[in-house]
């Protein structure tokens, strides 16, 4: 068992509808004192720059997969189909580039540009820009690429990034854990940051043990549902309709993400036989990991995916997930966009 896997089984309740809650790890208290101290003194000292454009930050306050990108790139397509001009940055977590900001196009190596930056230009066909420094970032993708709305995935605790509008992302069925911050508990900041943020999206219905949690919080529920297929030859993806994937039946179940169960519980939904391979976040696959028996299908993420384009085979499916949210979520985002001009 990796030390991922060992702390996620003592941060998170004991059962995914909220029959218990986490561990509460006494002995690392002090640590997680630290933790808290050099949090807050990294807010303070932050001094960000204000950008001529809106901002808008979706993150979270807990560690590991909670449904950030997939909401990502839906703002992303929902700002184009309304004439704006939006651009993405990101961190690139897992990558290393020669210079920065990195500017990813269809032809860049996760190990340059980092999976999710890559995966969210590959299924959006958006302007994604990378750096350490992502107020850099940004201001390359204004220059550069004329955005007029910056989409920033992650970063809600770089305070270094000026923002115009927070959204934090909750886990339906995992919430904040044992409510600890790190490395007691999954918490990057305080359960009170959410009284600062100005949306919270909850992913999936949330539990009972989420909603005493967060109650007050729960602006918005969303659905992460599979959209389509890709498949990759060299530099070309294949994109097909989610009925005209693999046939139905056993497959092998690939994910290198912070939530692997969610996955393959939504491979069972289609009506998959799941086999299950899960691998540490952002892991980066070599050939031989995925050398199965050469004829049951294995289907991954995209984030996955995009890591394995160099030794792609053809009975390997890659399925891209779609974000659904409700109508008051939009007005939501139009009325920061419009009020942002008119100041």
């Amino acid at each position: 068992m990796s030390l991922e896997d060992w702390l996620n089984k003592r941060w998170y309740p004991a059962s995914e509808d909220g029959g218990a809650a986490g561990m509460h790890l006494p002995l690392l208290a002090p640590l997680e004192l630290a933790f808290r101290q050099a949090s807050r003194l990294r807010k303070v000292r932050s001094k960000p720059k204000p950008l001529p454009v809106p901002v808008i930050v979706v993150g979270n306050i807990t560690v590991g997969g909670v449904g950030k990108t997939p909401l990502v790139a839906e703002l992303g397509r929902w700002l184009q189909e309304r004439g704006k001009k939006p651009g993405i940055i990101s961190r690139g977590y897992g990558g290393r580039a020669q210079h920065y900001p990195y500017d990813v196009t269809a032809q860049s190596h996760p190990l340059e540009s980092g999976d999710e930056p890559l995966m969210l230009h590959l299924m959006t066909g958006l302007p994604v820009m990378v750096s350490p420094k992502r107020a850099e970032a940004a201001e390359a993708l204004i220059e550069q690429h004329g955005c007029d709305v910056i989409l920033s995935d992650d970063g809600l605790q770089h305070y270094h990034l000026w923002r115009s509008l927070e959204i934090c992302v909750i886990d339906g069925s995992r919430g904040l854990g044992n409510e600890h911050l790190l490395p007691r508990g999954p918490l990057r900041e305080s359960a009170e940051r959410l009284d600062s943020v100005d949306m919270v999206v909850v992913n999936g219905p949330p539990s009972e043990y989420v909603r005493s949690q967060c109650e007050r919080h729960l602006d918005f529920t969303m659905q992460v549902q599979p959209s389509r297929w890709h498949q990759f030859n060299l530099d070309q993806t294949s994109t097909l309709k989610l009925e005209s994937g693999p046939e139905i039946g056993p497959c092998h179940g690939v994910a290198a993400i912070g939530n692997p169960q969610r996955f393959f519980n939504a491979l069972r939904g289609l009506g998959f036989t799941v086999m299950e391979m899960a691998f540490p976040d952002h892991h980066q696959f070599s050939q031989s990991e995925l050398q199965l028996d050469g004829i049951t299908p294995v289907i991954m993420t995209m984030k996955d995916a995009v890591k394995c384009r160099d030794f792609w085979q053809s009975h390997w499916w890659a399925i891209e997930a779609h974000a659904v949210l409700p109508d008051l979520f939009y007005q939501r985002i139009h009325q920061h966009i419009e009020g942002f001009k008119s100041a």
